[in-house]
């Protein structure tokens, strides 16, 4: 396949999920969601006004004044989401917080903000990104993202709030791709977990290593402590993570874990029963995954919970490929267009990556389809007679070249 195709290809796919799409757009906004993606993935550079503009047939305010317009994001990669991810039962919604890079005084919300990358808190923006993953074949689909904002509708709510209205906003577009939620450990917080399982979500997670466990008495436990005065004890000891006992908890096979061991316990931080999954990897690290879900299989416990790493390479190639830092926007409602708009662009082109080209990255293909809109662009003026086969073949030639075949 060469790299007109993929072009080609690319504008086909984008073109079919405006044009199928339930959420209404509109004419006039659906075209400029059409031109801006195309311009977005054909600039060789930052993504902002006046790189959109350079790179399109549009002028720069059309920009700005279209990037201020509210669009149901989530809802038209729910569409997405639910083509590209078709086995309901192994899909789930992960939610992870990511710090933007940003300059200057006069943006709202600008603070310190804690990046996972450097390790450290950070001056910039924060965003709640949301995505779903199915935890089998670990396809991800990016569904939205807002800025983390301390004041919400007049209220001012603490980080953690924010987080939870962020899900109970989006509650029902969720819940059609999941009922599964997965977050880090920083989540794993009575206020956030009384919040999901109240809004009908499993929530599965990690507990820190200096968790506090207890196991729940059992008919073994009450025969071997004998019949005793007073009242039934309601926890039967603490859990030694180091070693845990085989009369409450079971050992389980995991792949690639050296040892498992699985029942359910009393979390003292979240305050409910929870059932909980020790697992010794080979490096020798001792992790505590958990859900709310008494109920779960182990194994689909810990493969939830690894899948939840699938949306930082979402950001990641967000970061990389369509501009997620890029924007020099103020304002809150061209900044919220910016984030999205750019998941939106790599969700098209990790679509078209898993139905035609799975040997190839998001960056390869970017590049291809940059380099090939370049080459028509200077062709335009360049060629009198217009572009033909011949100087096509010949575009894909070079470009292959350096780029990489695409496969």
């Amino acid at each position: 396949m060469n790299a007109s195709v993929a072009t080609n290809k690319f504008k086909s796919l984008l073109r079919d999920i405006l044009a199928n799409t339930t959420i209404k757009l509109g004419k006039v906004l659906s075209k400029f969601i059409y031109n801006c993606v195309i311009a977005i993935i054909s600039i060789r550079g930052r993504v902002n006004f006046l790189q959109l503009k350079r790179l399109s047939s549009l002028n720069e305010k059309t920009f700005r004044n279209n990037f201020s317009k509210e669009v149901d994001w989530i809802g038209i990669n729910d569409e997405v989401a639910l083509h590209e991810l078709p086995e309901a039962s192994h899909r789930v919604v992960v939610i992870d917080p990511a710090h933007v890079t940003k300059a200057g005084k006069c943006t709202p919300g600008i603070s310190r903000y804690w990046s996972g990358v450097a390790g450290q808190a950070k001056r910039g923006l924060e965003i709640t990104a949301i995505a779903a993953v199915d935890f089998t074949t670990k396809h991800t689909v990016m569904l939205g993202a807002e800025q983390t904002f301390p004041e919400k509708n007049g209220k001012t709510l603490s980080i953690n709030e924010f987080y939870i209205q962020k899900i109970k906003d989006n509650k029902e577009k969720l819940q059609i791709i999941s009922k599964t939620l997965v977050a880090d450990a920083f989540f794993a917080r009575k206020p956030f977990a009384d919040a999901m399982v109240e809004m009908g979500f499993t929530f599965v997670s990690r507990f820190a290593s200096n968790c506090v466990l207890k196991y729940l008495p059992n008919e073994q436990w009450l025969a071997q402590r004998g019949v005793k005065r007073g009242k039934k004890p309601k926890y039967a000891g603490k859990v030694d993570l180091a070693a845990p006992d085989k009369m409450f908890l079971d050992k389980t096979a995991i792949p690639e874990a050296i040892e498992a061991w699985s029942g359910v316990v009393w979390s003292n931080a979240l305050k409910r029963k929870v059932r909980v999954v020790i697992v010794i990897w080979g490096n020798g690290n001792r992790v505590v995954y958990f859900s709310t879900d008494t109920e779960m299989a182990a194994s689909d416990i810990v493969a939830i919970y690894r899948c939840r790493f699938q949306i930082e390479f979402g950001i990641r190639d967000s970061r990389q490929f369509t501009g997620l830092h890029h924007s020099q926007a103020r304002n809150k409602a061209r900044l919220a267009f910016a984030f999205n708009i750019s998941f939106f662009a790599r969700n098209v082109l990790q679509t078209e990556i898993d139905r035609y080209f799975p040997k190839n990255s998001v960056g390869q293909l970017k590049n291809a389809i940059s380099d090939t809109e370049f080459a028509l662009r200077i062709l335009e003026y360049a060629v009198p007679d217009g572009i033909n086969e011949r100087i096509l073949n010949k575009i894909d030639h070079m470009i292959a070249s350096y780029v990489g075949a695409i496969a």
